[in-house]
């Protein structure tokens, strides 16, 4: 593969479905042919990949181990799965599309990493917080009871661990590839669109597997797409995600590091988890609050100031380098 400089702005690659004639432009189509090949692979690797994890799980449950899994349906272990095959398929796609000595910037070494992860799990937790406070102050949800120590200690790990796993995903292998492509502003909104689909698609709750099999994941899959179909849904859910997205995209290309949209991103799986547990839905006020904490438009505009948040308090790390929040 060439190596093609990414300067600052979209690149040619943004735009590289517009030409099919030329060698480099064809090459961009087979580059996007693999990336869906990956996806596709992704889906399965995760239906087959849910039902051990599924066995797995309620096996340590008969033990009498992790006995809070209880709750969760099949398709919680579905979705887990789909990030986890997105993790390790992804080693195998860098090296498919051709890149060797690929390293991006925000994989390297940051001094003020705790300082950053810190204060984006203060915003996270902050937004989601005041969002929260909001919703029950309008009567759309009611107070359950304050979880205790073991809740507010899951929350935390839950939000920890999924931050760590799906920014060095997103915002650090996927968006390192296509900004290696296609420069930096390109990488932040398709990095972003991807990370709003991903999790856009989910199966419908409303799907019971009453028999888990090795089949059941991929029964699951046609029921993914449910929330298209549903315009408010895909207002409000699909345009939070992509928000979210845009917000930790930048966190990481304004710092040049991962570690504030980690904080960011666990911080908000936090208080989200929290707020599931300790309250109950008892209205909706569409399109401004959906049946999700994190579903309207609503939280889309709390996002967005958390944004001018993020900033505001960085600055755009410079070539070859981090630059100081």
């Amino acid at each position: 593969m060439a190596r093609v400089s990414t300067g600052n702005g979209g690149g040619g690659w943004f735009w590289c479905g517009a030409g099919l004639g030329n060698g480099k432009n064809g090459g961009c189509v087979k580059e996007f042919g693999k990336i869906l090949v990956y996806l596709c692979a992704v889906l399965a690797g995760g239906a087959l990949l849910a039902p051990p994890l599924y066995w797995a799980a309620h096996g340590l449950m008969d033990a009498g181990w992790l006995l809070f899994l209880k709750k969760y349906a099949f398709q919680k272990y579905f979705n887990r799965s789909l990030l986890v095959s997105a993790v390790v398929l992804l080693w195998p796609l860098v090296r498919w599309l051709g890149v060797r000595d690929w390293a991006p910037a925000v994989f390297g070494r940051d001094s003020r990493r705790w300082v950053r992860f810190s204060g984006g799990f203060v915003l996270g937790a902050g937004v989601m917080a005041f969002l929260g406070a909001g919703y029950v102050w309008e009567g759309c949800y009611r107070l359950e009871g304050v979880p205790g120590w073991p809740g507010w200690v899951k929350a935390l790990c839950s939000g920890v661990v999924v931050g760590l796993l799906e920014e060095t995903l997103f915002r650090g292998a996927i968006s390192g590839l296509i900004e290696r492509r296609q420069g930096a502003w390109a990488a932040l909104w398709w990095t972003s669109g991807l990370f709003a689909v991903v999790h856009f698609l989910k199966p419908d709750p409303s799907v019971k597997v009453a028999a888990v099999g090795w089949a059941s994941g991929f029964e699951l899959v046609p029921h993914m797409f449910h929330q298209f179909s549903e315009p408010l849904l895909l207002l409000g859910g699909f345009g939070t995600l992509l928000v979210f997205g845009l917000v930790l995209g930048l966190a990481a290309m304004r710092t040049g590091s991962l570690w504030m949209s980690i904080g960011l991103h666990a911080g908000l799986v936090f208080v989200k988890a929290l707020f599931s547990r300790g309250t109950e839905r008892v209205a909706l006020k569409w399109p401004w609050v959906g049946p999700e904490l994190q579903i309207g438009l609503a939280p889309v505009l709390v996002l967005f100031l958390a944004g001018v948040v993020v900033w505001g308090v960085t600055r755009v790390r410079p070539q070859g380098g981090n630059s100081p929040a």
